[in-house]
């Protein structure tokens, strides 16, 4: 036996569902109105001579028609309706990493990758009212069209090999480690080094054999970067050496665009630095530099000058992201200090191969402005820098 409900809750009485209580009813009454019309029954028996047995067949058709027509008009009672919970949305989580795409390839052999979507431009309205100013503003935009100093495009090139190499020592030094990501901190950091060269070379004015292929270059750094596990970083490595031969223009590159991570790009230069540092600290080092490996130095210095100037769009990512202009003007004296740094070393060595006395304290003296450029912009947006070159 089912208990009763009442308003969805237990009524503590023992009986049936309500349903079946209503049902029940409704067959009782009908028993009552068939006892009620028995009378008119024995009536209609003897006025139109009806039989007994037709008689009770009529009596017991009108019992079960009523009987139907009860339960069709019973309302069954069902449990109410339950509300579906709403769908919770798990917010984005923006710190995870963007998926890794597998590099395609067009039958020359250059690796396809698809155009990024434009940006989509906010144009100010055409005229305001007295006193308004417009929020619309393009703080870099403006200076994309200036002629930029750059180290010689040789050096930039020389560079680019070194990264080229170094990427790949580094994907071997990983083979067989279970945790890819946790030593992959080397190929993200010249990953992005790599993209900021590729940008100079490809806005230089002198050729290179990179610079036709400088946006495709840029391009495939990011596939390294996104990489998750070792396979996916070698193949996108591979997909990176097919890049520098790529004879697609690719992109338009501008010195507004924004090419490379700021905090990978800021690893870089210390460890640009420190190692020009190493092999150039004393005249005798810079000598037996500049006699074995002249182009590898030479390159490391070109390389801290390009990622100072194509840093100039990261500001939004600096702990001041509204002061442009004095991001800008930090940016552009590091480049200066390291352009002069690279052709100190430079005319070291052309005065040695001529037979003059080379000057190593010009050498030293612009070594040590660079150095004091890189503290002056740590002093304003990263102090606790100051000092670690």
């Amino acid at each position: 036996m089912g208990t009763f409900k009442r308003n969805g809750k237990n009524s503590g009485g023992i009986s049936l569902s309500r349903s079946y209580a209503n049902v029940e009813t409704s067959g009782l009454k009908t028993l009552f109105f068939s006892a009620r019309i028995m009378p008119f029954v024995g009536t209609a028996q003897s006025v139109f001579k009806l039989t007994p047995k037709i008689t009770m067949r009529t009596v017991l058709t009108l019992s079960i028609l009523s009987l139907a027509f009860c339960i069709g008009c019973t309302k069954t009672v069902s449990e109410p309706n339950k509300k579906e919970p709403d769908e919770v949305i798990a917010p984005p989580d923006f710190n995870q990493p963007e998926p890794f795409v597998e590099p395609r390839f067009l039958p020359d052999g250059t690796p396809f990758i698809p155009n990024p979507e434009s940006p989509k431009e906010t144009t100010p309205p055409e005229t305001l009212p007295t006193g308004a100013t417009s929020m619309v503003s393009e703080p870099l935009g403006k200076y994309a069209a200036e002629t930029v100093p750059l180290p010689p495009v040789e050096d930039m090139t020389a560079q680019i090999d070194e990264y080229i190499t170094k990427i790949g020592q580094s994907l071997e030094s990983l083979d067989g480690s279970p945790r890819y990501e946790a030593g992959a901190g080397d190929i993200v950091r010249d990953a992005n080094a790599l993209a900021l060269i590729a940008l100079g070379i490809g806005l230089s004015e002198a050729d290179s054999k990179y610079k036709k292929s400088a946006s495709q270059i840029i391009a495939a750094t990011k596939h390294l970067v996104a990489a998750k596990n070792l396979k996916e970083g070698q193949t996108a490595y591979e997909a990176l050496k097919v890049s520098l031969t790529s004879q697609d223009a690719g992109q338009p590159l501008s010195w507004s665009d924004k090419v490379a991570d700021l905090a990978s790009a800021m690893k870089a230069l210390p460890n640009l630095s420190s190692a020009a540092k190493r092999v150039t600290d004393t005249e005798r080092k810079l000598n037996t530099t500049l006699d074995r490996q002249a182009q590898r130095v030479l390159g490391q210095l070109a390389a801290l000058a390009v990622i100072s100037q194509g840093s100039i769009p990261n500001v939004a990512e600096t702990t001041k992201p509204d002061a442009v202009e004095e991001w800008k003007k930090h940016c552009e004296e590091f480049r200066d200090a390291a352009l002069k740094v690279n052709t100190a070393a430079r005319q070291y060595a052309q005065d040695k191969a001529d037979g003059k006395e080379p000057n190593y304290a010009v050498f030293s003296a612009a070594y040590k402005a660079m150095t004091e450029s890189c503290d002056d912009c740590h002093r304003e947006f990263y102090p606790k820098a100051v000092g670690q070159q």
